[in-house]
């Protein structure tokens, strides 16, 4: 079977030009297959009398899978072709060039491919550039192309974008038999698509006039080919028709294309000598068409988690909203899996007296809603959302609704002007299409920002805790830790921003007199700039502390604030001496030994280093190795003379071999050098975590080197 794709702007005539080659190819003997492309869905109607036929995405959006029959979606027109049409969905909604994805999908499972047939001829709309209207442009669809234009600028443009698509889908031998001028009475036309086709490496196989047969034909229903069988212009489809016969079978020969860059297409318009080309216009693989070889890719921005799921987890942390995802089945999965996998494993180690609850829909969008709009989904969803007694629901989209366009925002005002009382936050996450993890979660952010009461006064002893992640304050240990720290000064946790929370806590967060930064990250400034440009407050100088030096100047910091210096003057002299002690007892262990620290800095390791160094080892280096997953950020850290950063695998391996450290300790997988490997993450806050760690480290330096598989990371 040989399959030819006929393209063209909207209203160029492909679907008149179409039909008529179908008349001329079956009355040649072929058996041949028309499929409609086009949204409007008028691509057969001249083969079947001037009749409509019912579209593929009709019948996928009405007919259960199971009933489905190949015999419903086609049609037998003149000459006993075989008509079909995809259709597309109502104007303004879905995404129509998903649904020529959906038709050639069912088309392809319902048997169409095992059909007797010589020809399938595909009628495309060529204006429009997505990939869905680029399907017939691929190997396994089309064997041949036909681009049918006019000397209007608009008709050429398209035709030269048509050719841009075509080299995006090189298989490796050329394509495109030729173009068809259809007429349409402008002075010189003839000879500008002669130009342009001969400036893009192609020829002008047939000219169609611009006669009153097209007209009188269409008004009977009927092909000029059909009802006029001796015209002039039968005769010309008559060797279109042959000039595809001739190319299937190897007589003639396709072509590839040159299309025209900006300038060159001015040139055309202005009727000036065509320049050259300003790059390589030859969109022809240099491969020719060849797999074999691996393409890497290094782009730096590459994902490993969407907006959306940030927006969701985000919302996920507030126990009293509901959550609605707007997207497909297969997002919430993951995105409600990958949370309950952490969460699972938190409850596993009884960190939680108990598991939270959270109140999360998903619209379910699947191919049929990408086709035919989602916001009758989403509707539904909120609604059932209040029907359970909810007041407060975020709705979250994923990259379907943002991709076919779903008025979201029109939803959620109706929907809130009938239920008074009900507020729905909308966060446009849209998946990918707005960023990464990091990006959704501070959209969501934003949000949550701008419900905070501005008229609430602070309360002296109330502290507000600010992060992206409080991973640090979900085990006992570490909770118990933060309350003797923050008992000394008699202080309380007002709102943990953002945590596992409620939307009033959040409300009230000016009742904290103090606004502490978890960690001293990047991601958590710009989480606190939120915050301070919204209320205008200023944020604590000091995270919540790790290590001796930090705790002291935290100390330091909050006995001033409160008026208690001599209660943090107490506390200073107590840690100092459990410290020294500690150092005094652990350095014969780590005195002399040499250490390379490698980080991904996504937390401080000051701590870490001012205890080896206490300890008396050597440091070999300190460096920083920046995942290429990730957007660069500056740290923030008292040890930046001494810390190299910018530092890659290929510098540690070569380090490893001139150096041979007595140990490793990093946040990155450890390599198999024989060289012992202790793993460091964030440990909790004050002085008690970063002993346990030095406990830890001690322990794999006893274990002799060769016993590998005793080896691990720390749990």
């Amino acid at each position: 079977m040989y399959q030819l794709a006929l393209y063209g702007k909207g209203g160029i005539g492909k679907s008149t030009m179409a039909a008529n080659i179908s008349v001329a190819l079956a009355k040649k003997g072929l058996k041949v297959m028309q499929v409609g492309c086009d949204p409007k869905h008028d691509s057969t109607r001249l083969l079947l009398e001037g009749k409509a036929q019912p579209t593929v995405l009709d019948y996928v959006r009405n007919t259960p899978i199971g009933k489905r029959k190949l015999e419903d979606l086609i049609m037998t027109g003149t000459e006993g072709v075989l008509c079909t049409e995809s259709g597309g969905p109502e104007p303004g909604i879905g995404c129509a060039g998903r649904g020529i994805l959906t038709t050639f999908d069912t088309l392809k499972k319902l048997g169409a491919d095992e059909l007797d047939v010589d020809v399938k001829i595909y009628d495309v709309l060529g204006d429009v550039v997505c990939g869905g209207f680029a399907v017939p442009l691929r190997g396994e669809y089309a064997d041949g192309i036909v681009l049918v234009t006019s000397g209007e600028f608009m008709a050429m443009y398209a035709a030269n974008n048509i050719m841009k698509g075509l080299g995006n889908f090189d298989t490796g031998s050329p394509r495109l038999i030729g173009i068809i001028l259809n007429s349409r009475g402008v002075e010189g036309e003839q000879e500008l698509v002669e130009r342009f086709a001969e400036a893009t490496g192609t020829e002008v196989i047939a000219v169609m006039p611009r006669d009153r047969l097209f007209a009188e034909a269409e008004g009977n229903g009927h092909t000029v080919r059909e009802m006029f069988p001796d015209s002039k212009i039968s005769e010309s489809i008559d060797r279109i028709a042959q000039r595809i016969i001739d190319v299937s079978e190897g007589k003639a020969q396709c072509v590839y294309p040159h299309p025209l860059d900006d300038g060159q297409l001015s040139d055309l318009a202005a009727g000036r000598e065509i320049r050259p080309p300003s790059g390589n216009a030859d969109t022809r693989d240099p491969c020719g068409g060849c797999r074999k070889c691996k393409r890497s890719i290094r782009d730096s921005r590459i994902m490993m988690s969407c907006a959306a799921y940030g927006a969701l987890a985000a919302y996920m942390k507030l126990n009293d909203y509901a959550v609605v995802l707007h997207g497909p089945e297969s997002c919430l999965y993951f995105m409600d899996t990958s949370r309950s996998k952490a969460i699972v494993e938190l409850y596993g180690r009884d960190i939680f007296d108990q598991p939270p609850t959270h109140k999360l829909r998903c619209t379910m969008m699947d191919d049929a809603v990408s086709i035919f709009g989602g916001v009758k989904y989403l509707e539904k969803a909120l609604r059932d959302s209040i029907a359970d007694g909810n007041t407060r629901i975020a709705v979250i989209t994923t990259c379907m609704p943002g991709i076919i366009g779903d008025d979201c925002i029109s939803v959620i005002d109706r929907i809130m002007k009938e239920n008074p009382g009900i507020d729905i936050q909308y966060i446009p996450a849209d998946g990918d299409i707005a960023g990464e993890y990091t990006d959704g979660f501070m959209m969501a952010a934003s949000n949550l920002v701008h419900s905070i009461d501005l008229d609430v006064r602070p309360e002296k002893g109330y502290v507000n805790l600010i992060a992206t992640s409080f991973y640090d304050l979900h085990t006992k240990k570490h909770l118990e830790e933060l309350n003797r720290m923050f008992g000394n000064f008699g202080l309380k946790v007002n709102c943990r921003f953002l945590d596992e929370t409620t939307y009033d806590s959040i409300v009230n967060f000016c009742r904290g007199s103090m606004d502490m930064l978890l960690n001293d990250t990047a991601n958590n400034r710009e989480l606190y700039d939120m915050i301070a440009l919204r209320t205008g407050r200023e944020l604590f100088p000091v995270a919540l502390p790790v290590g001796l030096y930090d705790y002291e100047e935290w100390l330091d910091r909050v006995g001033k604030e409160m008026g208690m210096e001599e209660e943090a003057e107490q506390e200073m002299r107590r840690i100092e001496a459990v410290y020294d002690a500690f150092i005094k007892e652990h350095r014969p262990r780590f005195e002399g030994k040499s250490v390379i620290i490698l980080n991904k800095l996504s937390f401080n390791i000051d701590w870490l280093i001012d205890m080896l160094l206490d300890l008396g080892m050597n440091i070999m280096k300190v460096a920083v190795q920046v995942s290429s997953r990730k957007k660069r950020t500056e740290f923030v850290s008292r040890h930046l003379d001494i810390i190299q950063q910018d530092y890659d695998s290929e510098m540690f391996k070569n380090d490893l071999k001139g150096m041979r450290p007595d140990l490793i300790i990093s946040d990155i997988a450890r390599p198999d050098d024989g060289i012992r490997f202790a793993r460091v993450g964030k440990i909790g806050f004050g002085v008690t975590p970063s002993f346990e760690y030095i406990e830890y480290v001690e322990n794999i330096m006893r274990i002799p080197v060769e016993e590998g598989w005793k080896r691990g990371g720390m749990s």
